[in-house]
């Protein structure tokens, strides 16, 4: 009795995971799949008032990388600081426009000034 319960569970996920492996999803890169070494990347760093929460670098980095055109964020000064921090964000070119990222950075800070051109 044990087998037919086994195979009539069975037989669903069979028909779930072909459907999933069909599916655009399939196709999609994953999150984290590594960038190519040659690809070209540029560097965006700025001066950033974000929101005051508890966690306003988290939730921003949290916002910015599910772009997967964002490669890496680094921050200067005192995590405990939402106001007056530096950034250098190192983003694909060839993925996100620097102008586009921009207006991204803008939608998640408070206050943007651009330190490199």
């Amino acid at each position: 009795m044990s087998r037919v319960r086994l195979s009539t569970l069975a037989l669903p996920l069979v028909f779930f995971a072909e459907a999933c492996a069909a599916s655009p999803c399939a196709a999609a890169p994953r999150h984290d799949e590594p960038v190519a070494p040659d690809e070209p990347r540029a560097v965006l760093e700025l001066r950033l008032d974000l929101p005051k929460t508890a966690t306003c670098e988290e939730a921003f980095d949290l916002a910015l990388y599910d772009n997967r055109a964002v490669d890496r964020i680094d921050w200067e000064g005192s995590p405990q600081k939402c106001a007056g921090r530096r950034a250098r964000i190192r983003y694909l070119p060839k993925r996100i426009a620097r102008d586009e990222l921009l207006k991204l950075v803008q939608s998640r800070a408070t206050k943007v000034e651009v330190l490199s051109q």
